[in-house]
């Protein structure tokens, strides 16, 4: 149950990063309150996820996930660089993320 619940909150803080890049610097009123509503889930479902997870590891994937999913998505649906430095170091996050998971099962 504590992976359905870190799955949950990665899910929020992805939904919660691109509501930031859509608020334009909070100067677009349902993208900004959209940010404090999904950080606000995503928090939870972590916390709950340490329930069951070990809070560094949880942690630790919880963060390398969610900066590899907005790096991807920032570059499949904003048009960010995707250079060769940029792509190897979402590939060693992830790995990073595998080893982690794996030593842990």
């Amino acid at each position: 149950m504590g992976y359905l619940f870190l799955l949950i909150s990665l899910f929020f803080a992805v939904l919660g990063n691109l509501s930031v890049k859509l608020s334009q610097g909070f100067q677009r009123k349902w993208p900004s309150i959209a940010v404090f509503l999904f950080y606000s889930i995503c928090l939870y479902f972590l916390s709950l996820s340490f329930e069951q997870i070990e809070m560094g590891v949880a942690y630790a994937i919880w963060s390398g996930v969610t900066i590899a999913a907005t790096t991807i998505i920032g570059i499949l649906f904003f048009n960010e660089s995707a250079s060769k430095r940029k792509i190897t170091s979402v590939a060693i996050i992830i790995a990073g993320v595998l080893v982690l998971h794996l030593q842990n099962v």
